[in-house]
């Protein structure tokens, strides 16, 4: 049942005149007054979008991971997708305002909050057959 969320696109070019490049804790925290460095679903080529779920999910693979996790993906110079972080433990904030990645592609993928969260523990449920 592995299912790849929306891809979110960082727009780190919408960060205050000055400001690293860079996903940082202002970044995430202190600037956003809106949505403005997201873009979910992130407008690319379905050819594309295929080739980023398909290396997400050759590393959920490799990596044994379960139930949730959240992956970074950078292109190389040849628009080839790499995994640069995995997160097996993603943040899940509720309130939409704190910008939470998880949250956030889920609630475009349809799910509400409370429909992500007992996703995750279904899944680990049946993951030790106590569903």
């Amino acid at each position: 049942t592995l299912r790849c969320l929306p891809i979110i696109e960082l727009h780190l070019d919408h960060l205050p005149q000055g400001a690293n490049p860079v996903y940082s804790y202002e970044a995430k925290w202190v600037w956003p007054e809106d949505d403005n460095i997201y873009a979910c679903p992130a407008p690319v080529d379905p050819n594309l979008q295929a080739q980023i779920e398909q290396t997400c999910i050759a590393a959920w693979n490799a990596l044994g991971l379960c139930d949730w996790a959240r992956m970074d993906v950078r292109l190389d110079a040849q628009g080839v997708p790499s995994i640069i972080e995995v997160n097996p433990i993603p943040g899940c904030l509720p309130d939409p305002n704190h910008h939470s990645a998880f949250p956030m592609a889920a609630r475009k993928a349809g799910l509400s909050y409370t429909e992500l969260i007992c996703s995750v523990l279904d899944t680990a449920l049946a993951r030790k057959a106590l569903l």
